[in-house]
Formats: C-alpha cells, sequence, structure tokens
C-alpha cells in the first residue's frame, strides 16, 4: 500500500513542517531562547521535512526488503544527508560547536514521531484491507 504519493505529498509535508515550526517556537518561548538565524532555521525546517517525506515515501518501494532493515536504512540515510548538509554549510558560514549534535536531536526526534504515526497507519490499513479481503469486516 502507498500512503505518501504525488496527490497527497506536499500537504503531509505542510502539516509536518507546521507542526514542526510549531512545536520548535513554543519549545523556544518556553526556554527563552533567541535565534538569531530564525529564517534560514525555518527553511531549514522546510527543507528536511521534504527530505523526511520524501525518505518515508521510499517504504512502498521497498516493502520486499525486512522492515527494520528498511526502518534503521531510512533513518541513517536522513541523519547521514542532514550531517552531509552541515558538513557543506560548514564551508560557508561558520558553524556552532555543537551543530552536529543539534542537528541530530533536531531531526531525530521529528522523525521518530513522523515515522511512528506513518507506520502505525501504514500496518492499520494493512490491517483494515484484510478484514476487508477476508469478509471480516465488523462495520457490515
Amino acid at each position: 500500500m502507498k500512503i505518501i504519493n504525488r496527490n497527497n505529498f506536499i500537504s503531509i509535508v505542510c502539516v509536518s513542517f507546521t507542526l514542526i515550526v510549531c512545536g520548535k517556537l513554543l519549545y523556544e518561548k518556553m526556554i527563552g531562547f533567541k535565534d538569531n538565524n530564525y529564517t534560514a532555521n525555518i527553511f531549514m525546517c522546510l527543507g528536511i521535512s521534504v527530505l523526511a517525506v520524501a525518505i518515508l515515501s521510499l517504504h512502498y518501494h521497498l516493502q520486499h526488503l525486512p522492515f527494520v532493515s528498511v526502518v534503521i536504512g531510512q533513518y541513517l540515510l536522513l541523519i547521514g544527508l542532514v550531517f552531509a548538509g552541515v558538513w557543506i554549510s560548514g564551508h560557508f558560514t561558520d558553524n556552532a560547536p555543537s551543530a552536529y549534535r543539534d542537528m541530530f536531536v533536531s531531526v531525530t526526534v521529528p522523525y521518530v514521531v513522523g515515522a511512528v504515526v506513518y507506520y502505525v497507519s501504514f500496518f492499520l490499513q494493512i490491517r483494515r484491507a484484510n478484514e476487508i479481503f477476508l469478509g471480516l469486516d465488523s462495520r457490515e
């Protein structure tokens, strides 16, 4: 089953981006953090949201592989691309000494939440399809 497709990709990115930015802003307000690079960080959130949703959407093409391998591989691909981006940006601007740790935490937490939501939705749809296919639909 394909949960993320061409028709809903932008919608999923927009919802993910909105939730991540709202969470970021609430957290920063609670701890009293002043973001000097506000605009750049918002665009970084958008880019990572697009990347994370694109990587999760690859699941449809990787269903023939073991589930745990796919989940771990997707996460490693995302974090590897994010770290590569931090490394490349370090050649053009000054990164904070804790840039890799900060990005690790900032990407891992929302991605894990998003992946859990994605895979729970996926397995619920599979269960529902099996119930319909086997004639076990309890709503009849």
